[in-house]
């Protein structure tokens, strides 16, 4: 966990063009910040969101409380700052899954697949996303943060749309009257979101339990596929043979790290 948003920031600097120009003394700013976050996304995990405090991330750290608020203007500053790094990932993982050569259906899938990835491997973050956008962090969050953030959700929703819209320039996705590109990329957020929601926070009950052996998740998202009549439809192709092919292909090393640390349900 400790190297996690290290090494999400890292990735952001070398594909930025100007991070190259960052004196050195920026570069410890910037580094400074992200350890700051790192102990914040421990205190999180240990207490929950509702129990961080600005003294609590002091004396978790080697800083003085000036020192942080020179980084961070709240807790709620610190809880956007975490949700600003979940979104950096799920966009990395994206952007993997874009790499994935097959239908726009399949490329589709391969999305859902980086999103799923993504709650996995930060659950935490994960839910950090929605925490976020309660109306008592978003009061109190630096200005510079929110746009930040508003940022990295339109570069997400981008993506969606434009997958969205190639499918139906080359006629692959039909939708039907009424089901435009916003609708259909938020039906497409919403079936993952809940499937993760339950599949993760809800395994106990009978209604999961009783899954065992089947893919739950997939067979949601083909539902869903199928009803917006995206081709081909899953009765013309085997969409679990595409599925282990996104693994193989695009994440076998995050699926490697998650091997042996989750839930049988999750797998």
């Amino acid at each position: 966990m400790l190297k996690f948003l290290c090494d999400i920031a890292n990735k952001e600097s070398r594909s930025c063009p100007l991070a190259q120009r960052f004196s050195k003394k920026q570069q410890a700013i910037a580094d400074r910040e992200q350890e700051l976050l790192q102990i914040a996304l421990q205190l999180v995990e240990a207490e929950g969101y509702a129990n961080l405090t600005m003294d609590k991330l002091t004396a978790a750290s080697p800083y003085s409380k000036g020192t942080i608020y020179n980084h961070f203007s709240s807790k709620e500053d610190v809880i956007t700052g975490l949700c600003n790094t979940a979104l950096r990932h799920e966009i990395h993982l994206f952007k993997k899954a874009a790499l994935f050569e097959g239908s726009s259906r399949e490329k589709a899938l391969a999305l859902h697949q980086a999103y799923l990835l993504s709650a996995k491997m930060q659950p935490i973050l994960f839910s950090c996303v929605l925490t976020a956008k309660s109306p008592w962090v978003q009061e109190k969050s630096s200005p510079a943060r929110i746009k930040a953030q508003q940022e990295l959700e339109k570069e997400i929703s981008d993506m969606v749309d434009q997958l969205l819209q190639n499918a139906i320039v080359i006629n692959e996705l039909r939708p039907k009257a009424g089901a435009t590109v916003d609708l259909m990329a938020f039906a497409h957020w919403a079936i993952s979101f809940g499937g993760i929601a339950l599949l993760s926070s809800a395994s106990e009950t009978y209604s999961i339990d009783r899954l065992q052996g089947t893919d739950p998740f997939l067979y949601n998202l083909n539902c869903m596929l199928d009803g917006m009549n995206w081709l081909p439809l899953s009765t013309d192709w085997d969409y679990g043979q595409s599925w282990l092919r996104i693994e193989q292909e695009i994440f076998s090393a995050e699926r490697q790290q998650l091997a042996t640390a989750l839930p049988e349900i999750l797998r």
